[in-house]
């Protein structure tokens, strides 16, 4: 795939993060969505037009409401896994307390 401009690439890396996202696969989701957000913000300080600038500010934040979003996503998923956990170790004494099956020879 030839990518013949930097916006270009931003775009498909977005799709990439929001498709990661789509599957649970929040820490790449996050880690893709902040190669985004650095890359147009080295943009935005190298940015000497006007249009230019504010073409990229716009997409930036845009990069940014996503990261943000994913972020939260990501803190819930893992909470979640972090209350399987919890309820896992909780039950860890009752289970055991209970016999072992009795096999059948």
């Amino acid at each position: 795939m030839d990518l013949r401009t930097e916006e270009e690439r931003w775009a498909v890396w977005m799709v990439q993060a929001r498709r990661f996202a789509e599957r649970e696969n929040f820490p790449d989701a996050v880690a893709r969505m902040k190669l985004v957000r650095d890359a147009v913000r080295n943009a935005v300080g190298q940015a000497t037009n006007a249009t230019d600038r504010a073409r990229l500010e716009s997409r930036l934040a845009r990069a940014n409401e996503q990261l943000g979003t994913m972020q939260s996503q990501y803190e819930a998923w893992r909470s979640k896994i972090a209350e399987r956990r919890q309820h896992t170790i909780d039950q860890a004494a009752e289970e055991m307390a209970r016999p072992l099956p009795v096999s059948s020879d």
